[in-house]
């Protein structure tokens, strides 16, 4: 019989914890990876950071004219 292969373990960039494969998440605004332990949860999303999350809801500032 096969033995069973371990599961692979990465380590979330944010905290350096070991995490399972595959439960990183990407940042919807920036692409960071993060776990669960590390994400901040707000608008019924997830993000990496306080910052993502927002850039998510007031976006980068207000336009001006010379931005055109």
């Amino acid at each position: 019989m096969a033995a069973k292969k371990p599961k692979e373990v990465e380590r979330c960039p944010q905290c350096g914890q070991p995490v399972a494969e595959g439960d990183l998440q990407a940042c919807i605004i920036c692409r960071s990876l993060f776990c669960q332990e590390c994400a901040v949860f707000d608008y019924g999303r997830q993000f990496c950071t306080l910052r993502c999350r927002g850039f998510f809801f007031y976006g980068d500032g207000d336009e001006t004219e010379k931005d055109f």
